[in-house]
């Protein structure tokens, strides 16, 4: 990973260069010149935040579908600060025959009351010696039909498409959306070959 930063790094020095070289010699008027200097310098910007994922920052891409969990972490909510929560896993996917990638990555997930509480147990469980699988699939993908019904009746209360007040209670239509479902349990031993 550190080559791969320090060859990004010399791609971008060896462009400001050249567009200096060309732009310092050229002929342009200066105004073209100064808008490539300021594009080449916005560049640098861009790959500080594009190359945080090989940096450790933890993704916000999608849970692979099956994984071992290594660790998390909860952080809850804080309105004091403007903080929404969040909760990070470092997992490691596992292949068909539960046998982990060896490539452990970090993730960020929104956070949720039943998420956390299931998290808290899972790392309760692998404190105890008990290695726990993870499972996620995508909220907005495929549903049970409890949640199809509890959808429907949703839309049906909420005919604005908004946010409905009834007693006291805020609900947000497609609040959810983003938050994987994610499960855990014990890890299954790997599928070992026959043996001879």
């Amino acid at each position: 990973m550190t080559v791969t930063l320090i060859a990004v790094a010399a791609a971008y020095v060896v462009m400001a260069v050249l567009v200096l070289a060309v732009g310092l010699g050229s002929r342009y008027v200066w105004w073209l010149k100064a808008g490539a200097i300021v594009l080449a310098s916005a560049f640098f910007i861009e790959v500080f935040f594009a190359s945080k994922g090989l940096l450790g920052w933890p993704g916000a891409g999608r849970l692979p579908p099956r994984f071992q969990l290594l660790w998390t972490r909860v952080v809850e909510p804080d309105p004091k600060l403007s903080n929404p929560g969040a909760i990070y896993l470092w997992v490691e996917e596992v292949d068909e025959n539960n046998v982990p990638s060896g490539i452990p990555r970090a993730y960020r997930l929104p956070y949720s009351v039943k998420l956390a509480d299931r998290t808290l147990k899972a790392r309760d469980e692998i404190m105890s010696g008990n290695p726990q699988e993870g499972l996620s699939e995508e909220m907005n993908g495929e549903m049970d039909a409890a949640g199809a019904e509890s959808q429907q009746q949703q839309a049906t209360l909420q005919t604005d498409g908004g946010t409905t007040s009834t007693g006291g209670k805020v609900e947000l239509s497609g609040a959810l959306d983003d938050i994987p479902r994610v499960e855990f349990r014990a890890m299954p031993h790997p599928a070992l070959p026959p043996k001879p």
